[in-house]
Formats: C-alpha cells, structure tokens, sequence
C-alpha cells in the first residue's frame, strides 16, 4: 500500500513517499542529547524547551507580508557574490536553546538530499528578498515560525548561491510542514556532521561550529564555591526532568541570591540567568524551581551530571560542568 504526503504539491497532485520517515517518542523532543523526528501531521508536544508548539494559523499569504517580517531583523549582511548563472537562494540554520538545530528531510529525497536545512531559490515573480524567502521556505518546509538573528554563510552550490542565516524559533508547528518534507528533525549538535551528511552542506555545519561562544571567564566570577551553581543548575533540570519543561521562576535562599551574583558569577552572567528565570529570594535554606502554574521542583542530592551541559547551554549558550 503506498503512503501518501498529507498535503498535495503545488499542481494540486498527491505526492506518494517511496520510504516514508518514522518518528521518535515523544520524550525524544524534551532531552537535548536525543534526536527528535516528527512525520507531516504527526504528535507533538504542547510545548518544546518552555515555548509552545501551535500551528502558525496567520501567516503572511503574499511577498508584503513576508517582506514585513523580514524587516524585523536588524543585522548586518555582506553583499552575496553570485557567479554567473547560478540562481540566489536563502534559508536558515534554525537553533533551539538546548543547542540542537532543525533540520527537514526532503520528500523522496528530493535533490540527493537525505536530510537538509530548510532553503529555496528566490522567484523572480514574488520579488522576495533573500530574508523574506528564507522565512517562508523555512515555514513551508518545517512548519516553524522563525526570527533571523544573524548572517551565517553562503554555499556555491550546482544551480545556485544560498545564503543562510542563524534563526530561532518563536512559533509554529514542525509537524505542519508542508508536502516539500516528509519529516522535521531536531538534532543534537554533536550528531549533526553526520545526520546532515550531503557535501553541499558541509560548509554550513563548519560555519555553525566555527561560531564563537562566550568563553567560560565571561560567565563564572570565581570557581570557588561552584556548588551553589552546581546546586541550580541541579534543581533547573530536576524541573525539567519531572515535567518536560523548563521553569519560570527559580525560588533561593536569601544568601545564596546575595552571594552568587557577587561571588560567582559575573554580571554578565548572572543578568542572562534573570533573562531565562525570575530569580526570587526566599528565607528557606533551599532552591525551588517553579513553573507557569503550580508546579515545583525542590533541590535534591540526585543530580545527573550529563544533564549540566544542556541547562548551561539553555542559559549561557556554553557548557560549564566539565570539571
């Protein structure tokens, strides 16, 4: 029996997929080390690293409105040096908190590619500009609602020029991707040189890991005394492990709320853990994690180490528990 795409391509034809993709549990979208992979129309979580999964029901239906859009992001760019008969094209290397990054797998493999970053070729008859097309290729290839946040690279590839940018993600539905893909991935970093193994991508992933990260001096004050972090750290992912989000609010002892900021680390530091969590002191001698509702995380000895990595990331963008 075939399997057919939910949707129909763009001549209003069914498109049959001759090795349809599966998808990972559930659980696979709320653990920063796991690969994610959700089939067009699929289950998904109510929410993916504390920001909601809902289909993007307004989004823009002509060149003005995606143009508006665009217009939002406020970042330099150089000039794209195109050889001569090769066509601009423009996507994005959409990145998560927990540091994985989306990736769609093309239906039927479509182009040679097994797995790609959402991309297209401008046309010339929507007049689109390389941001206002990667902001729509992107939504029609994976569902998701981005914001470019930076200029990345450009590939010379066979027909074209693509430019990509770096983007986050701040709404839509992965599963709502349109019949171009038969999946929608979420990939850990470390696993990404080889799920997304087509030559013509190679630069990207070099460009995404050459990108310079806060060094660890600009974060910590002080490695002395690193437990009271530790301790966090600890009750941030003990939240996120008992209820597959991250928190909101995070409840300290009123010596520790004084003694990190000052001791540990730096203001740097402490200003985007305050951006993350609304940091409230308390007379208790302990830490509470709290979420949008009535739920509570208290600080345990049961802390596993190898969930550091992703709450630092999560907050600092670097990973600090490596001592």
């Amino acid at each position: 029996m075939k399997t057919y795409h939910p949707r129909k391509n763009d001549k209003g034809h069914p498109v049959p997929l001759l090795h349809p993709s599966q998808p990972t549990d559930q659980s696979t979208w709320q653990h920063a080390d796991q690969l994610a992979t959700v089939i067009s129309d699929g289950p998904m979580p109510e929410q993916v690293n504390h920001l909601a999964v809902a289909s993007w029901g307004d989004a823009p239906t002509d060149s003005a409105g995606w143009e508006r859009l665009a217009g939002a992001s406020k970042f330099d760019e150089p000039p794209m040096t195109r050889p001569t008969g090769l066509a601009p094209a423009s996507g994005a290397v959409v990145m998560e908190p927990d540091g994985r990054v989306w990736v769609v797998s093309p239906s039927n493999g479509f182009g040679g590619y097994a797995h790609t970053f959402p991309k297209g070729k401008l046309d010339p008859k929507e007049g689109l500009s390389l941001r206002a097309n990667a902001l729509k290729e992107i939504f029609e290839e994976s569902g998701l609602r981005v914001e470019l946040t930076d200029f990345l690279c450009d590939s010379i590839r066979t027909t074209s020029v693509t430019r990509y940018y770096l983007a986050m993600r701040v709404g839509g539905n992965p599963a709502a991707m349109g019949w171009e893909s038969q999946a929608t991935h979420l990939v850990p970093m470390a696993q990404l040189a080889q799920f997304v193994a087509h030559p013509n991508d190679e630069i990207v992933v070099g460009a995404l890991r050459s990108l310079p990260q806060l060094p660890e001096a600009d974060i910590l004050s002080s490695i002395s005394g690193l437990s009271s972090v530790h301790r966090i750290l600890a009750t941030i992912a003990g939240f996120r492990r008992q209820y597959g989000y991250w928190p909101t609010r995070l409840l300290l002892d009123g010596g520790m709320c004084e003694a990190v900021p000052r001791d540990l680390l730096t203001p740097l530091g402490w200003t985007m853990l305050n951006q993350k969590l609304d940091i409230v002191p308390i007379d208790e001698g302990t830490i509470y994690a709290e979420g949008p509702g009535a739920q509570r995380f208290e600080y345990g000895d049961h802390f596993h180490l190898q969930e550091g990595p992703s709450v630092c990331f999560w907050i600092w963008g670097v990973e600090l528990l490596d001592r």
